[in-house]
């Protein structure tokens, strides 16, 4: 009968031969782990470079449109809800988030009007004043109309009120009737601007303005 082969664990530590041995394992980790980063970035450098596709269906959903060079551009609804969510980022006052709320619409606007804005802000410090005063607005649409569509441009002109409350020590209060008048430029689709479209101007005329000061 054979004996069994009786395995001993080792019981003392080379310390050269095993930490060069633990280093090798902890290299190959590495460089799979680089290699792996690598081949992700490649991946999203690309895959951001790809223009976003628009798929519109009919009304059951069931039928997608198939000519995707003709329908990739914006519509007449994302037209006018693009104008509506820009009008409300860029007048839409919040003291908690007028700076995202301004960087948001920044986003939205042509790099001449990004200039022209920004300016306009500055020079009134619009934003320390509306954080000062605790201002809180509220933006609700009546009307909104497509003025003009071309494959180039887009006009759109919208009639909302605007509910202002401020809850600073000298807060002001009041209701404002106004209408925006909006030109769209038509972009390609890309990551920066998936809805195709930028702001080239905004121009606002106030209707009817009542203001209320808090009772002391």
């Amino acid at each position: 009968m054979e004996n069994p082969v009786i395995k001993i664990k080792r019981r003392y530590f080379e310390a050269f031969g095993d930490i060069e041995k633990e280093n090798n394992f902890l290299r190959k980790i590495t460089l799979g782990l680089v290699c792996l980063v690598f081949v992700s970035s490649v991946l999203l450098f690309f895959s951001g470079k790809r223009m976003p596709v628009v798929i519109r269906v009919d009304e059951l959903g069931s039928h997608a449109i198939k000519d995707l060079a003709l329908n990739n551009e914006p519509d007449a609804h994302e037209i006018v809800g693009f104008a509506k969510r820009f009008t409300v980022r860029f007048t839409g006052y919040n003291s908690y988030t007028i700076l995202k709320d301004l960087t948001e619409s920044f986003n939205q606007m042509t790099s001449r009007f990004q200039k022209q804005a920004q300016r306009g802000i500055i020079e009134s410090g619009l934003i320390q004043k509306v954080i000062d005063a605790r201002i809180d607005t509220e933006i609700e649409f009546k009307e909104e109309h497509l003025e003009r569509d071309s494959k180039e441009n887009s006009v759109v002109s919208l009639l909302g009120v605007r509910k202002i409350r401020g809850y600073g020590d000298e807060g002001v209060t009041g209701n404002t009737l106004f209408r925006a008048d909006l030109v769209l430029r038509k972009v390609s689709r890309t990551r920066e601007t998936p809805e195709g479209l930028l702001v080239e101007e905004y121009k606002e005329t106030t209707l009817n303005e009542l203001k209320e000061r808090k009772q002391s």
